[in-house]
């Protein structure tokens, strides 16, 4: 991977041809912290090991985590772990969470919540003074080949970027700066870097610019000039590094996902945002967490290991490009989601409406299409290419084919009140176990979108109507509905094979087929052909987004091979 200087300021780039599936570049990261509370197990502060998970050390507590006696938040796999994250980060991280507690006694768990991303730039200082004092990449770089790390002033590249930025807090932002939270954050800051003694010693101006050093605002900042970049040192309060290194951490930080693609955490890489945006990448980012098959006794495990991974055929002078949103949201969603977050106008091929590189071929006659995709796919791979090609086919705008609707824009949002109606009702359903109503609401809200009599033309792989369908599916199969629940699923995976064909390799619709070919499995007989089809597609698939080593992939494996000997 190179790294050049153009329009749309630093990017990376092919310096070779890739093929599919290879891991361009694993990345450390700087700071990283999972999600305290939510549907995740809970989780080792430093290497992301989930309690419950398997351990090939045998060094680990598996069944239970245990607490940071300070704080009281943060969890440990091991002595190991909490020993080592305590410079790397927690220590800062920890009298945060304490005093807060002091400040707040009744802290509830949405206060916790809300405090993570201050903690998060607690730990990204306190590594970044780590690294400034020994002027060295991470010890754990050493742990890992061929991996990444961040030198001590690379964070402050990315928080200063060749975008222009408001130097100036907004009122919005300048009320968040002077709360009380964002006080004890900057005390924090401050004392931790002068040095421990040396406070009494020193006045608050010294202990700001000790800080400012530390993040990197006391270097020569590179500013953006008809398109070329030129030193010029600019001063900057404390607060103001802060307002624009807070700016950088909601451009540049990477929600760390597990192998479900389930989000646990959040982590700070300034190597991987060098990646620009589109909507059509050619990469996709995984993470490789520590199983305990390598490394000695009394070492720690290492830090989740970002890697960006070629997800089809790249070129020789390619730029190298990844999602920064979710690629079902139509255009204008994710137009909009890029705008207010990054600040920025996505022009790559699926958003140019003069390009029309991002298509998908399907019947002519569309009333056909529903699950023709999967059924399309499957066939191919029974029958091969050549066998499964077929006629009246014609190339449809993705934007079209997942987007398009006749209805009004008062029509349509008639529906999408009554499906939201009907979805809540099914949660309170739910929640007062009435399984019966559950579904019946839900089904409900799938036929708002499939009812025929309706004199307008839809596309079913409407994304409302993927939403409710895959709400349905789950109440399906947790409440053993399995034949009802395959076709559901049926419908999802056509779906996403739409919304993601310019991807090709996506860990999403890899995940979901894998469930399908597990549900044909489990109806048994003639299903068991379209069993071992599934399976087959979802290994294509994941072994690109997972690796062909990967646990997962080697199950499928195991699965077609049962199969194959049964047929």
């Amino acid at each position: 991977m190179g790294v050049k200087t153009g329009p749309h300021g630093i990017h990376a780039l092919a310096t070779e041809d890739i093929p599919a599936g290879t891991v361009i570049v694993q990345c450390l990261p700087l700071a990283q912290s999972p999600i305290i509370h939510g549907p995740a197990k809970p989780t080792c502060f430093r290497c992301f090991f989930q309690e419950g998970d398997d351990d090939l050390s045998g060094r680990r507590k598996t069944e239970t985590l245990f607490r940071c006696s300070r704080c009281q938040i943060a969890r440990y796999c091991s002595k190991e772990c909490q020993m080592s994250d305590w410079n790397e980060g927690h220590k800062l991280e920890c009298q945060f969470y304490v005093k807060q507690r002091k400040m707040q006694p009744d802290m509830s768990v949405s206060d916790e919540e809300a405090a993570m991303p201050k903690a998060l730039m607690l730990r990204t200082f306190a590594s970044l003074k780590l690294l400034r004092d020994k002027q060295s990449v991470a010890d754990d770089a050493s742990m890992i080949k061929d991996a990444v790390s961040c030198g001590p002033n690379h964070f402050a590249s990315l928080a200063v970027s060749p975008a222009p930025q408001h130097h100036s807090p907004t009122s919005k932002s300048t009320k968040t700066l002077n709360s009380s939270e964002m006080n004890i954050v900057k005390s924090i800051m401050m004392q931790h870097a002068i040095g421990k003694g040396k406070q009494k010693e020193s006045s608050l101006d010294e202990q700001a610019a000790a800080a400012l050093k530390i993040w990197g605002y006391d270097d020569h900042q590179h500013i953006r000039t008809n398109d070329k970049e030129t030193p010029k040192k600019k001063s900057f309060t404390l607060d103001q590094a802060l307002f624009r290194t807070d700016d950088a951490f909601k451009k540049n930080n990477f929600g760390i996902l597990d192998a479900l693609h389930s989000s646990i955490g959040e982590g700070v890489y300034p190597c991987a945002a060098l990646l620009n945006h589109s909507c059509a990448p050619n990469t996709i980012l995984r993470y490789k967490l520590d199983s305990g098959d390598s490394g000695g006794k009394g070492e720690a495990f290492h830090l989740p290991l970002l890697q960006i991974i070629a997800c089809r055929n790249i070129v020789k002078g390619e730029e190298l490009t990844h999602s920064y949103v979710d690629l079902m949201l139509s255009t204008k969603e994710r137009q909009a989601r890029l705008r207010k977050t990054h600040g920025f106008t996505c022009e790559c091929k699926r958003c140019d409406a003069r390009h029309s590189e991002c298509v998908i071929p399907l019947p002519q006659d569309r009333t056909l299409w529903e699950k023709w995709p999967l059924k399309h796919r499957l066939r191919v791979i029974d029958q091969g290419e050549r066998h499964g090609q077929e006629g009246n086919l014609v190339s449809i705008d993705m934007e079209t084919a997942l987007n398009q609707c006749s209805l009004g824009e008062r029509d349509r949002a008639a529906i999408l009140d009554c499906v939201e109606l009907l979805t809540g009702k099914a949660h309170q359903s739910m929640l007062c176990d009435d399984v019966e109503e559950e579904l019946n609401c839900l089904r409900s809200a799938v036929n708002m979108w499939s009812d025929k009599d309706i004199d307008w033309w839809w596309t079913p792989f409407n994304l409302s109507l993927y939403s409710a369908r895959s709400q349905y599916f789950t109440a399906l199969l947790a409440n053993q509905e399995i034949e009802e629940a395959v076709d559901q699923l049926e419908f999802i995976v056509s779906t996403l094979i739409v919304a993601f064909s310019h991807v090709q390799n996506h860990p999403l619709l890899g995940l979901q087929l894998f469930t399908l070919g597990d549900l044909y499995a489990y109806m048994g007989g003639a299903w068991g052909r379209k069993a071992y089809l599934a399976y087959f597609y979802a290994k294509e698939i994941m072994s690109i987004t997972h690796g062909v080593d990967h646990l997962m992939v080697l199950q499928l494996v195991q699965k077609i091979a049962e199969r194959t000997i049964d047929n």
